[in-house]
């Protein structure tokens, strides 16, 4: 409290709004997130952070399949595959380049002899809901809810 007399000033106020980008940039960041883990906060001028989710992403990625875990793609009468599949999808690219190469979506004959598919799978699912959860913080920064 200042007091009548007294010598100090009042602190500023802090801006509390960061400035949002053009809605062409917040629709261009958030579709990029979506197709390459990272890219739409690159494109957003947040590279380290890009970086860092793009890395980690991909580390569980490939982590998944060193696991051998498979990815899941819709089965006619298994809804669950439904649900696996959409979570699959938010890796975005990666999916669809291992759809086109048929890579990662065989079984193994002996998949429950090993002990580590189930951990692959979960990898494997996780990776795409965080990359979810990268580009709903892609477009936060860009609508300028975040810094």
């Amino acid at each position: 409290m200042q007091s009548e007399g007294s010598s100090e000033k009042p602190l500023p106020a802090v801006a509390s709004q960061i400035a949002p980008v053009s809605p062409a940039r917040t629709a261009a960041a958030t579709v990029a997130s979506l197709v390459l883990p990272g890219l739409g906060h690159i494109l957003l001028g947040r590279v380290v952070r890009g970086v860092v989710i793009f890395t980690s992403i991909a580390v569980m990625f490939v982590l998944g399949f060193w696991m051998k875990g498979h990815l899941y793609k819709p089965e006619m009468g298994e809804w669950l595959t439904y649900l696996f599949t959409f979570c699959n999808l938010g890796i975005g690219l990666p999916y669809f380049i291992c759809y086109l190469l048929n890579f990662g979506f065989e079984l193994a004959q002996n998949q429950a002899a090993v002990f580590t598919y189930e951990y692959g799978n979960t990898f494997l699912l996780v990776a795409g809901l965080l990359n979810y959860l990268a580009m709903l913080d892609a477009f936060d920064i860009a609508v300028g809810r975040k810094g």
